[in-house]
C-alpha cells in the first residue's frame, strides 16, 4: 500500500469518527456509510469544515437530523456550494422546530427543489443593481431627462421610466440584468419615436375608447419601435429579437400581427399609423407582452405632458422675449416696434437637404442665429411632445394687466410697487415662508377678474351627453330633500333619547336639577348651506381635464337648483406672487342664469397653481355669506406649484396654513383631485379623510356631484 492510500484511509477514518461523534452514532446506521465517507473526503477542507459546525450545532437539537444533513451534505455542496448550503440547513431547522423531524428530514431529502429555487433567487436582478447603470445608459440614448424609478407596473408617463424591483425570469443574473436594460430601451423608445406625441394622445383619448384598444396600440407600437429600434441601435434590436419571447408559440403569433401590418415596419412609419390600423385588429387575438415590454396608462402619459407643456410653453417664450430683447431690433421704442422683432424657428436640414430629426433652428427678423445651448434640451422636450414648435409657444407672452416680472420670491422686494392696490378688484393677502417660519405679509397680490363667456351649445350638448346621468343625480337630490333627520334632546318626541335620560339621572344623583329634554324626533331639516367651488385652472388642466371640470360644474349647478342650497363658482391661476388670480364664474348672490352658464363654458387652463392666496380670499368670501354649514371644495389636477419656489414644500405649508386658517373661521374644506400623486401630499393639506382622488378624469363629471351629496347630507 502506497504512503498516499494510507494517508486517505486515515483521513476517512478521522472524517467518521468525528462525525459519528456529532451524531452518537446515528451516523452509523447510514445504509451507505463508506461511499458517503468517501464523498465527504473528496471534498474541499473548507467545506468540510462547514459539515463539522453544521453538524455540532444541528446535533445539540436532534442526533438524527444531523445524521440526515450528513448525509445529504455531498450533494448539497455540489448543487448549490457553501452559502445554498447553509441556506438549506436554516430551512430545515426552521421546519424542524415548526412541525417536527419528519417534516426536516422530507425537506433534507427534497434538495434538487431548494436547489432550483436558490438558483433563482440568486439569478434575479435587482433595480438596485442596475438603476445606476440604466441612468447613464438612458441618457446617452438622447432626449429628455427621464426618472428611472421602480413601480408596481411597467411604464412611461413620459416624465419617467418605470420599472419592476427585480428581474428573475432567466436563471442567469446577467440575462436578467439585460433585460432590465432591454426594458428602459422599449420605453425610451416611446419618448423618443413619438408613441406618445400630443397629437396622437389626444386622437387616441377622443376618438377611442381608451381601455379597450390600448392593448392593440401598445402591440402595434412595439412592432413599429422594434423596427425603429433594428434601423439606428441595431446592437440592442439583436438583443430584444433574442429576450423577446418565452417560446416559439408566443413568437408566432406576433409574426401574425407583423404580417397584418407590415406598413409599420417601414421607416416613415409613425404612432398615427399605428392607430389607423386599430379597427382591423378588433378582436384578433392578442400575443403575450413581450419581456421587455410595459403596459401603456394613457391618462398617467397626459396627466404628465400636459403639464410640462404648459411649464416648457413658458420658458420657452421667455427664452424668445430673451432674445429678441437682445436682438437688433428695429429702429424706435415701445411695443410697435417690439412686435416687428419676428422670431422664427425652422427644421435644420442636413447636408443632403433632407429634414433632420428633432433640430431646430432660429431667425429673428430673418437673420439666422446660433440656438443658445441652454435652449437645445427645452426645444428637443417640445419638438419630442409635438414633432414642431407650435404656433402657440411662437406668441409672445400675455402681459396681461400685471407686470410679468418673475422675480424669485428669495428677497423681501417682492411685491410690486407698480400695482394698483387700491383698484377695484383688487387685493393684497399675506403668504405662509415655512422657512422662515414666518408670514410675508402683503406678499401676493390677487385681482378678482370674471370668466369671457364661451360657446352657448356647451352646456346643452354637455346635458345631453349626460342625459341619464343628470336624470340619476336629480333622483338623488330629490330623495336628500324628503330625508328626515334625527334630532336628540328634544322637549317632546318620538322616542327616549337614553343618553340623555342617563346625564338627567347622574344630575338628579348630584343634586342637579333635571334636564327636560328626553327625547328623540324626526323631522325634515331645512338645509342652510353655503359651498364654494374653487376650480383649478392651471395649465395642467389643458384638455380633456377643462373639459371634465365644466361638465362637472353644469350637472352640479343643475342638482344643486333643486337644493336650494347657495353656492358660488370661482376659478383660480395666476403667475408669481403679484399675479395670483381668481376668476369669477358665479357668486353667492347670482342666479344659475345664461350668463353663468356660458362663463362656465369660457373656463380655460390659464398659468400656474398658487393655491394659498386663492383659498385665504374664496375663504373670506365664503366666511361673509351667511349660513350655518360654510364648505369650502376645490377641484385640481395636481399639487400647489407656481414660479419663484412655490412648489414642494413651501406651496404645500402655505396651502396647509390658508386652509387652517379657514378652519378656524367654521368652513370646512375639501378636495376634489385626478392627481394620482396626492397621497403625498393631500392629508397633509386637507386632513386625511377631507379629499378624494379620482383615478380618470372620465369619472371627474359623474363623481363630483355624489361626492358633494354626501358632504352635505
Amino acid at each position: 500500500m502506497s504512503d498516499e492510500s494510507r494517508q486517505n484511509i486515515l483521513n476517512r477514518l478521522r472524517i467518521q469518527k468525528d462525525l459519528e461523534k456529532f451524531t452518537a452514532g446515528a451516523l452509523a446506521r447510514h445504509p451507505n456509510l463508506e461511499e458517503l465517507i468517501a464523498a465527504i473526503a473528496a471534498l474541499e477542507r473548507d467545506e468540510q469544515d462547514q459539515i463539522y459546525r453544521s453538524a455540532e450545532l444541528v446535533a445539540r437539537s436532534n442526533n438524527e437530523l444531523a445524521a440526515q444533513f450528513i448525509a445529504k451534505a455531498p450533494a448539497a455542496f455540489y448543487a448549490m456550494g457553501g452559502d445554498g448550503v447553509q441556506e438549506w440547513l436554516d430551512g430545515a431547522i426552521e421546519v424542524f422546530d415548526h412541525r417536527g423531524l419528519g417534516f426536516a428530514v422530507d425537506f433534507l431529502e427534497d434538495i434538487d427543489s431548494f436547489a432550483e429555487a436558490y438558483a433563482g433567487r440568486h439569478a434575479q436582478c435587482a433595480f438596485d443593481q442596475a438603476s445606476v447603470f440604466l441612468r447613464h445608459f438612458v441618457r446617452g440614448l438622447g432626449g429628455r431627462e427621464l426618472r428611472i424609478a421602480t413601480d408596481d407596473d411597467t411604464y412611461t408617463d413620459t416624465e419617467g421610466l418605470y420599472l419592476p424591483a427585480s428581474f428573475n425570469v432567466f436563471p442567469d443574473a446577467e440575462q436578467n440584468f439585460t433585460l432590465y436594460k432591454l426594458t428602459a430601451v422599449h420605453l425610451w423608445a416611446q419618448t423618443w419615436y413619438g408613441t406618445w406625441r400630443y397629437q396622437v394622445l389626444e386622437k387616441l383619448m377622443r376618438h377611442f375608447d381608451t381601455d379597450k384598444v390600448l392593448p392593440i396600440f401598445n402591440r402595434l407600437e412595439c412592432i413599429r419601435l422594434d423596427a425603429c429600434l433594428a434601423r439606428e441601435l441595431p446592437g440592442v434590436a439583436r438583443e430584444m429579437a433574442v429576450f423577446g419571447c418565452h417560446d416559439e408559440d408566443e413568437e408566432q403569433l406576433w409574426a401574425q400581427w407583423r404580417e397584418a401590418a407590415p406598413l409599420l415596419a417601414g421607416a416613415g412609419a409613425t404612432a398615427e399609423d399605428s392607430l389607423a390600423l386599430i379597427p382591423t385588429l378588433l378582436g384578433t387575438p392578442l400575443p403575450p407582452l413581450k419581456l421587455y415590454q410595459g403596459e401603456m396608462f394613457a391618462g398617467k402619459v397626459r396627466q404628465a405632458m400636459f403639464a410640462r407643456i404648459e411649464r416648457e410653453k413658458s420658458a420657452f417664450q421667455r427664452a424668445m422675449e430673451d432674445m429678441r430683447n437682445e436682438g437688433d431690433g428695429p429702429e424706435g421704442t415701445g411695443a410697435d416696434a417690439a412686435q416687428k422683432q419676428l422670431v422664427e424657428m425652422q427644421p435644420t436640414d442636413n447636408e443632403d437637404g433632407s429634414e433632420a430629426n428633432l433640430s431646430m433652428q432660429v431667425s429673428i427678423d430673418g437673420k439666422l442665429q446660433q440656438l443658445p445651448e441652454h435652449l437645445k434640451d427645452l426645444v428637443g422636450s417640445i419638438l419630442q411632445d409635438f414633432g414642431e414648435i407650435p404656433d402657440q409657444h411662437m406668441e409672445r407672452m400675455d402681459l396681461g394687466e400685471y407686470s410679468d416680472d418673475l422675480l424669485p420670491q428669495n428677497g423681501d422686494n417682492d411685491v410690486d410697487g407698480n400695482a394698483d392696490l387700491s383698484a377695484e378688484g383688487t387685493f393684497s393677502y399675506r403668504e405662509w415662508d415655512c422657512v422662515r417660519n414666518r408670514f410675508r405679509e402683503g406678499f401676493c397680490t390677487l385681482r378678482e377678474l370674471t370668466v369671457p363667456p364661451g360657446d352657448e351649445r356647451f352646456v346643452e350638448e354637455t346635458l345631453e351627453k349626460h342625459r341619464g346621468l343628470m336624470k340619476s343625480i336629480k333622483k338623488t337630490f330629490e330623495a336628500v330633500l324628503g330625508e328626515s333627520k334625527l334630532q336628540r334632546r328634544q322637549s317632546d318626541g318620538d322616542d327616549i333619547d337614553l343618553d340623555a335620560v342617563i346625564e338627567a339621572y347622574a344630575d338628579v344623583v348630584n343634586g342637579r336639577e333635571m334636564s327636560e329634554y328626553l327625547y328623540t324626533r324626526y323631522r325634515n331639516q331645512e338645509r342652510n348651506i353655503a359651498v364654494m367651488f374653487m376650480v383649478d385652472m392651471s395649465g395642467s388642466t389643458l384638455g380633456w381635464v377643462n373639459d371634465a371640470e365644466r361638465e362637472s360644474l353644469v350637472l352640479l349647478c343643475e342638482a344643486l337648483e333643486l337644493l336650494g342650497d347657495r353656492y358660488a363658482i370661482y376659478g383660480f391661476s395666476g403667475r408669481t406672487n403679484k399675479r395670483c388670480e381668481v376668476y369669477k364664474i358665479k357668486e353667492f348672490d347670482e342666479s344659475y342664469n345664461l350668463e353663468v352658464r356660458q362663463r362656465i363654458s369660457g373656463i380655460r387652463p390659464k398659468a400656474y397653481t398658487r393655491m394659498g392666496v386663492a383659498i385665504r380670499h374664496l375663504g373670506h368670501l365664503l366666511h361673509e355669506t351667511r349660513a350655518r354649514t360654510k364648505l369650502l371644495i376645490t377641484l385640481s389636477d395636481g399639487r400647489p406649484e407656481d414660479y419663484g419656489g412655490y412648489k414642494g414644500k413651501y406651496g404645500i405649508e402655505d396651502t396647509r396654513h390658508a386652509l387652517l386658517e379657514t378652519r378656524q373661521g367654521g368652513i370646512h374644506s375639501f378636495c376634489i383631485t385626478i392627481d394620482n400623486e396626492a397621497q403625498e401630499y393631500l392629508p397633509h393639506m386637507y386632513g386625511p379623510a377631507n379629499y378624494a382622488v379620482i383615478d380618470e378624469v372620465q369619472k371627474l363629471p359623474y363623481k363630483v356631484a355624489d361626492i358633494y351629496r354626501r358632504l352635505t347630507t
